[in-house]
């Protein structure tokens, strides 16, 4: 459990386990350079630039473990280990873009469940359709079989909880990006997909 005076003041940080943490996480950095990555693309309407960014470690571990436990659903236990993380790119002030980087086919199903405010285990309303019109944009790695065990998943009510909050706390929009990250954003931006437009279409 994070003690509220550790997330707001910094009391009672394990500096050693945080710092071993990221030595020993060489290999996800070497993993990193040997993956094709997209762009992940969550918009918030929130505290914009006038305020701290309050909300940094709470939206940050909801997105990464939401992504986690995403993957560990849908993937056999070779998928899983052959599967990357999810890595934060930036994040802007004033409009509260934050940018993640991923394999495609794990964020499509990331960012389409939150871009139709769809809470593990809910919706399944549209869904050929919506992975229809998904797959004129991202052809073959839109993956019905994952998208269908995420969303009739069982988990945890923590889990619901959080990815309510994160919803709740002004998520507005969802993009990803057709063409993978090179080291060039602006080239990579150009590609976005409004996939909460997609999925308001839908509907």
């Amino acid at each position: 459990m994070v003690d509220s005076a550790e997330f707001w003041t910094g009391k009672g940080v394990d500096y050693a386990a945080l710092w071993n943490a990221y030595t020993e996480g060489t290999a996800y950095i070497r993993k990193y350079q040997t993956m094709t990555v997209h762009l992940l693309r969550i918009e918030f309407h929130g505290f914009g630039d006038r305020k701290p960014m309050f909300n940094f470690e709470a939206i940050y571990k909801t997105v990464k473990g939401y992504f986690h436990d995403m993957k560990e659903i849908t993937l056999s236990p070779r998928q899983y280990d052959l599967a990357g993380p999810l890595f934060l790119y930036s994040i802007d002030r004033g409009s509260e873009v934050w940018n993640f980087l991923g394999e495609l086919r794990q964020i499509l199903t990331l960012g389409t469940t939150l871009a139709d405010e769809k809470v593990i285990g809910q919706r399944l309303d549209n869904i050929d359709k919506r992975l229809g019109i998904l797959a004129k944009y991202f052809g073959g790695a839109v993956d019905p079989d994952s998208f269908r065990a995420f969303m009739r998943a069982k988990t945890p009510n923590e889990i619901e909880m959080a990815v309510r909050n994160l919803l709740e706390h002004g998520l507005a929009k969802v993009g990803i990006s057709q063409l993978p990250f090179d080291g060039d954003m602006k080239k990579t931006e150009s590609s976005l997909v409004d996939v909460t437009k997609i999925i308001k279409e839908t509907n």
